[in-house]
């Protein structure tokens, strides 16, 4: 055998043996715990799954209001005033 098929096969036999160490998510001991006491927490007092919804909401709320803002720069939020004729606000909110 070569020099390198012998290394290379060296180097097999040792990662067979060695095998990956997975880091258990339930690990307990003193150190896991001190490294992150709190691995649930994204923030102070947020997990992830709620700062992703406070992410959704905030963003559903910035596009209405774009839009809206939108409606108000094109002039399409309300109907024109340049009818002899008296408007009826359908939408509820009186201008």
């Amino acid at each position: 055998m070569s020099v390198s098929a012998r290394l290379s096969l060296a180097g097999l036999m040792i990662a067979a043996v060695a095998g990956c160490q997975v880091s258990n998510p339930d690990d307990v001991s003193f150190d896991s715990i001190r490294y992150d006491p709190s691995p649930e927490l994204r923030g102070l007092l947020d997990r992830p799954v709620d700062a992703q919804r406070n992410l959704a909401v905030s963003n559903n709320q910035n596009w209405r209001m774009m839009m809206d803002d939108l409606g108000r720069m094109l002039y399409t939020d309300h109907p024109s005033r340049l009818s002899p004729y008296p408007i009826t606000y359908t939408s509820g909110n009186p201008r």
